[in-house]
């Protein structure tokens, strides 16, 4: 049975502080996994275990060649950042080749995802926050850049790296060419990538689409990963205030409603998920209980603002929790895009067929397509730097129209609200 949540400040884990070191806890968390697995099942030891696979676990899903990223840092940190820290990832400090965290050993001699790369980041002041959906993380810059360098190594004007990745390394890729080694370097990884048939499968008009991605947005389900047929761009979302089974029953939720369009039930369906989709080996539900349990508890760092009372009242005379009921401030059940007037393209993810039979591997009437869209946790949302469903605003004062908007939908936060009434909703949420 999942563990009940503890009261703040009984969590055997730290896991928000300005300090790294002492987030990442890496003596205390040495051995947990070994000794859950031998038969310690503390909660203790459970809940450190699963930080543990926080950070590190992959479940064997596919992941990108480890040669290619130390190559990588080893002559292009400049472009990247030490552990691709230009691109919103954070350095591993344990890492002598100056890899980041959230990228974990798998099969093949590659690394793979973990749950680290997306939620765990630098909150707007500064602090490492266990959970937070990283929205500065570059995934589309990383993706369609890393096997630039590579290739163009051999040819400065390689046809098949985007034009715009082509101009920004040029002068790196001259500036390494420089150093003794490099050619060798160079020439035995692209010997090895092609043996290994690992070179980048997708077109430049697929680049040029992934480096248009803001920050802290994805679509894992497009090349050179997967493919379902349709372009949905995703933001990051953090992993705080999950509810429990009590809490979702007081607000009437079917489930824990996960994902963006709230089809998954549970963490669990949501790991099996992962691996799946990450082509990792088939796991008993009971391996993932460390990592669910360890997640179900983290909670969202106190907000640096107060409450604001004039803007709790708004919330509910202004009709926001008609949508925002459930008890972190989700909705509790799944909307249509009508409903929301969004970008409708979304709903085709994991199916984009019109008889709604599932993609990539899912059984047929997974619970992951829904054709809908959830109201996200509010929990935490002071430290979003990316809103709505596609990423596609970047700050609650465009949310609410008090600067210019770059997308449509979501007009409930905008249309019959006085300016007034704006900022007081905009502080009540920076305090949640």
């Amino acid at each position: 049975m999942p563990l009940q949540p503890l009261a703040p400040g009984e969590l055997p884990t730290h896991d928000v502080d300005d300090r790294l070191e002492l987030v990442l806890e890496t003596r205390k968390l040495a051995g947990a996994c070994e000794a859950w697995r031998g038969g310690d099942d503390s909660e203790s030891t459970r809940l450190r275990c699963g930080k543990q696979m926080f950070f590190y676990e992959t479940f064997d899903t596919t992941g990108i060649p480890e040669r290619l990223l130390v190559f990588a840092q080893r002559h292009y940190a400049g472009f990247y950042g030490r552990g691709f820290e230009k691109l919103g990832l954070v350095a591993d400090p344990a890492s002598e080749e100056g890899l980041p965290l959230g990228l974990a050993p798998s099969r093949g001699g590659s690394l793979a995802f973990t749950c680290a790369a997306c939620h765990f980041g630098r909150l707007p002041d500064g602090r490492y926050a266990v959970g937070f959906g990283n929205t500065g993380f570059e995934y589309g810059r990383l993706i369609a850049s890393l096997g630039g360098p590579l290739l163009l190594s051999f040819d400065l004007d390689e046809p098949t790296v985007a034009p715009a990745i082509r101009a920004e390394l040029k002068p790196h890729v001259l500036a390494a060419k420089s150093r003794g080694g490099y050619d060798f370097d160079a020439t035995t990884l692209g010997v090895v990538l092609l043996f290994r048939a690992q070179t980048s499968p997708f077109t430049v008009e697929v680049q040029e689409r992934h480096l248009q991605l803001p920050p802290g947005t994805m679509d894992f389900l497009s090349p050179p990963l997967l493919d379902d047929g349709v372009w949905t761009p995703s933001r990051v979302l953090s992993l705080w205030n999950l509810p429990t089974r009590e809490e979702q029953a007081r607000a009437q939720m079917p489930h824990q409603l996960l994902s963006w369009n709230g089809g998954v039930p549970s963490l669990e369906v949501f790991l099996e998920g992962f691996v799946a989709l990450g082509f990792g080996r088939p796991h008993d539900a009971s391996a993932f209980a460390p990592l669910r349990d360890y997640v179900q508890q983290l909670r969202a760092p106190k907000p640096p603002s107060p409450p604001d009372d004039d803007g709790a009242r708004l919330f509910g005379e202004r009709g926001c929790r008609e949508c925002h009921a459930g008890p972190s401030g989700e909705g509790t059940r799944v909307f249509t895009f009508a409903e929301i007037g969004t970008d409708a393209a979304y709903a085709r993810i994991y199916g984009p067929a019109a008889d709604g039979s599932a993609c990539c591997g899912l059984d047929a009437g997974s619970p992951y397509i829904t054709r809908g869209i959830k109201a996200p946790r509010l929990s935490g949302v002071w430290a979003a730097t990316r809103l709505l469903h596609d990423g596609s605003l970047g700050s609650l004062e465009e949310l609410f129209c008090l600067t210019p908007r770059t997308a449509p939908g979501h007009r409930q936060t905008c249309d019959g609200l006085t300016d007034a009434e704006k900022r007081a909703l905009i502080a009540f949420l920076r305090a949640w």
